[in-house]
């Protein structure tokens, strides 16, 4: 069973609806930025939108699988299933990556596989890409196989694959297209502004109404509820309880289980992308202890109620902390997400959910 609360408008809506963030009418002092997008997401190689998937696979075969998941995570596309589809064939895709290239140990893109280099075009990489991963099941008897012989061609592009891969490639062209249209400095600040002045949003507004032990504010009840609701779906399956935890989510799940809840016992908890290690620095959780650390006590101790505990990292996130450091039993993973804004790019990656599975499986 899997739940996924929200809590996000319990939080204060910004009053002027972000015209903080610097719109584009405003005046310029002087001096614009000339790198285009292409250039940050596949480097100097990129010289045709028909060629961003390939470009990009020709570094890394698996980071072109996670361009592609996040390409075709359209907002505005609603087709029932269609996501899933995406979805299962990166993931069938990633475990061809993994197993090929020994989780990229061996190598990656065109200097191992050999196959990219006859790869101009996207849809001929969509194509090709699939072609590969389906063979390959078919020798291992790994992955749900397609059945029978390929018939047809749809535009190039093989008909197994999923609509959505195909449309991602689509709104990756016209993303390329509207990217040559302005400068990349403007827009980059203010994508990443957003979700930096969200956070910022989140944390004021959460340890603002909070609440107490005795009447707890409205996003404590939430997430509780919800952990209560997940607690007991787990009981009757029988399986264990698991908490996936990102940024903010992660710090307000802390402090749920480390203090509202003590009573809801978590199996596995994981924290990706967190400031729980900072915040605890800061003592701004409801069961920090001022003395804390002391030489009799070099970290807070372990949750009683949380199994194991895994917080994940990426080196190039500037709102990622470690947690082992300062908390006894948290372990510190690193991951490298391979995007430009790496605080947004742990949970679109096929290869992130591939290795937290892998990593899961193993005992402590």
């Amino acid at each position: 069973m899997l739940s996924s609360p929200w809590w996000g408008e319990l939080v204060a809506e910004p009053g002027w609806g972000w015209a903080s963030l610097a719109p584009d009418e405003v005046e310029s002092l002087g001096g614009e930025g000339e790198e285009l997008l292409e250039e940050v997401v596949a480097g100097p190689e990129q010289r045709d939108a028909e060629q961003i998937l390939a470009a990009t696979a020709r570094v890394s075969l698996q980071r072109a699988i996670d361009v592609l998941a996040l390409a075709g995570d359209d907002e505005e596309e609603s087709e029932p299933g269609a996501l899933a589809e995406l979805v299962a064939f990166c993931a069938r895709a990633t475990a061809y990556w993994a197993e090929k290239t020994g989780e990229g140990t061996r190598g990656d893109g065109a200097a191992f596989f050999a196959w990219l280099g006859d790869v101009k075009e996207d849809d001929e990489f969509l194509d090709r890409l699939h072609d590969e991963v389906t063979g390959w099941e078919r020798r291992t008897g790994r992955g749900p196989v397609e059945e029978g012989p390929r018939l047809w061609e749809t535009f190039g592009v093989a008909s197994g694959l999923p609509a959505r891969a195909v449309r991602g490639v689509h709104r990756l062209r016209a993303l390329h297209v509207s990217a040559r249209t302005r400068p990349l400095a403007a827009g980059v600040r203010r994508w990443a502004a957003r979700p930096t002045a969200l956070l910022m949003g989140d944390v004021m507004g959460y340890f603002a109404e909070r609440g107490t032990l005795e009447t707890p504010g409205r996003i404590v009840e939430r997430i509780a509820g919800s952990l209560d609701e997940a607690a007991r779906d787990a009981a009757l399956c029988g399986e264990p309880l698991v908490v996936l935890a990102h940024s903010m989510g992660a710090n307000i799940v802390h402090d749920v289980l480390s203090h509202f809840r003590p009573d809801v016992r978590v199996d596995l908890l994981v924290t990706v992308g967190t400031q729980v290690g900072l915040f605890e620095e800061l003592k701004l959780f409801a069961s920090s202890d001022h003395k804390v650390p002391n030489p009799r006590c070099p970290k807070v101790a372990a949750l009683p109620n949380v199994g194991r505990w895994l917080n994940v990292l990426d080196r190039s996130d500037p709102l990622a902390f470690a947690a082992a450091p300062v908390f006894a039993g948290a372990e510190d993973l690193v991951f490298r997400t391979g995007a430009w804004w790496a605080h947004g790019g742990y949970l679109t990656s096929c290869d992130f959910h591939a290795r937290l599975a892998r990593r899961v499986g193993r005992p402590t």
